[in-house]
């Protein structure tokens, strides 16, 4: 499977999104990069969303992502990362790179985090979820539980 990068992407406004499709892996890693730099080379946005599409974040792909923040960031432009799927967040997040790279859910989400505008909120569990991760987590930290009354 082969990474698109868009021959005719121009910015609308200081926000440019970039697609990134498909899995980057060791034989076209290095055309990939050379497209996703050729694109931010020739773009004067300020804003730089890379929009990945790819359920699977391999680890060529960490590789041009943290290059290219690194070329964006050399230019004087943010960069950030858009991933709407859980399993490319989660392996984002894994790697200890979602802050780095800005990683949001959605494009919307990742201009938001751009401008400072919250956390990773694509991470919130469901307030039953919170609540029970809270319970449990008293006794692992050393807490203590209150025990609970028995109806009989």
């Amino acid at each position: 499977m082969r990474t698109i990068m868009p021959a005719d992407t121009t910015p609308t406004d200081a926000v440019l999104v970039v697609p990134f499709d498909g899995l980057v892996d060791l034989d076209n890693e290095e055309e990939t990069e050379t497209a996703l730099f050729r694109t931010l080379d020739r773009v004067a946005a300020r804003l730089v969303v890379v929009h990945i599409r790819s359920r699977i974040v391999t680890p060529q792909a960490l590789r041009v992502l943290l290059r290219a923040r690194t070329r964006a960031g050399e230019r004087g432009t943010v960069l950030c990362v858009a991933a709407p799927f859980p399993v490319a967040r989660r392996v984002l997040h894994l790697t200890g790179l979602a802050r780095r790279l800005r990683l949001a859910a959605t494009v919307t989400g990742a201009v938001r985090r751009a401008s400072g505008g919250g956390a990773c909120a694509h991470l919130a569990t469901l307030p039953a979820q919170r609540a029970g991760e809270e319970k449990g987590s008293a006794s692992r930290r050393g807490g203590r539980r209150t025990p609970r009354s028995n109806p009989n």
